[in-house]
């Protein structure tokens, strides 16, 4: 977070949080009720302390949206303009993508080795109604439900806004983004990365501890995210509950070893992780960390998660 301070005369200086920390040895909660009463003393007198960025505040997007980031173990914690949303680190490895099942509806076969050369952050939950609204400025909205009836090319719309959010506020670095998972990646998380213990489903090879069905939640639509136990990273919901884009197009797999593989071309893209439109006992296989779904429209069952690269 950076912090201006303009005094009587006009001119300032820009801090960091972690600058006055440093230099005066004490803590941000400390920095944060000092600068509060600053604000209120000096606003009276001749100046203005002011907490958000420097940039042109004539754009409604500096005035509007504050936000502020926080590392807290292997996960990062975002807050925009009250809404919180934390990100899950996923360190790069080798796994085996995909399975030699042929009883399914899209094909999931060949059981292929990939390799994932980059760590990557994903969202610890579905985006939310509140998160989709405070980016796209529409305020409000549920900070529990996951935000559904999204189009593949809306989730992108999406996250060219919160990556613009993101770079003005300094919440990620200059060289990543916000990104739909590649199919590669999500079923890489799905399973649990490199602390996978070979569960069926996302955390379990029980789905009722760790998938939101039509069978246990009585209901075909998508419900609160984070009801069910997480997966080995921590990673909600990635069986059952709402679809989730990921960013390729649907396709056959290759049964050679790929390296960092997406599929940029063809007509559908693919929708991964099941919903509780189905019923678990028809289609188990929809909601498995290998199964597969080629969709090119959306409905009230299609969400997305978000990766960080």
């Amino acid at each position: 977070m950076r912090i201006h301070i303009i005094g009587c005369s006009g001119s300032g200086k820009t801090y960091l949080a972690s600058e006055l920390s440093e230099k005066y040895n004490i803590r941000y909660k400390i920095i944060y009720s000092v600068l509060y009463a600053f604000l209120i003393i000096v606003t009276a007198g001749c100046g203005v302390a002011d907490q958000s960025d420097t940039s042109d505040s004539n754009n409604p997007t500096d005035t509007d949206i504050t936000s502020e980031v926080e590392t807290s173990g292997s996960m990062l914690n975002f807050n925009i303009n009250g809404v919180k949303f934390s990100m899950v680190f996923v360190e790069a490895g080798t796994f085996v993508m995909g399975s030699d099942n042929t009883d399914v509806q899209f094909n999931e076969s060949p059981a292929h080795e990939v390799t994932l050369t980059k760590d990557y952050y994903m969202g610890e939950t579905e985006v939310t109604e509140a998160l989709w609204n405070v980016v796209m400025e529409d305020g409000g909205g549920s900070t529990t439900l996951p935000k559904t009836s999204v189009t593949w090319n809306q989730a992108h719309v999406f996250l060219d806004r919160l990556n613009e959010i993101a770079h003005k506020d300094e919440l990620i670095k200059p060289d990543q983004n916000f990104i739909l998972p590649s199919e590669a990646q999500w079923e890489f998380a799905a399973k649990g990365g490199n602390l996978s213990k070979g569960y069926l489903y996302s955390g379990s090879n029980d789905i009722d501890e760790v998938a939101v069905t039509r069978e246990n939640s009585g209901s075909d639509s998508p419900g609160n995210v984070g009801t069910k136990k997480p997966n080995e990273l921590g990673l909600y919901d990635m069986s059952g509950n709402a679809y989730e884009w990921v960013d390729d197009y649907g396709g056959d797999y290759s049964p050679e070893a790929q390296t960092d593989p997406q599929n940029t071309s063809g007509q559908n893209y693919v929708k991964r992780g099941g919903s509780n439109y189905h019923y678990f006992g028809s289609e188990p296989y929809l909601f498995t960390t290998t199964g597969r779904y080629f969709y090119g429209s959306t409905d009230w069952t299609i969400g997305f998660r978000i990766a960080l690269q």
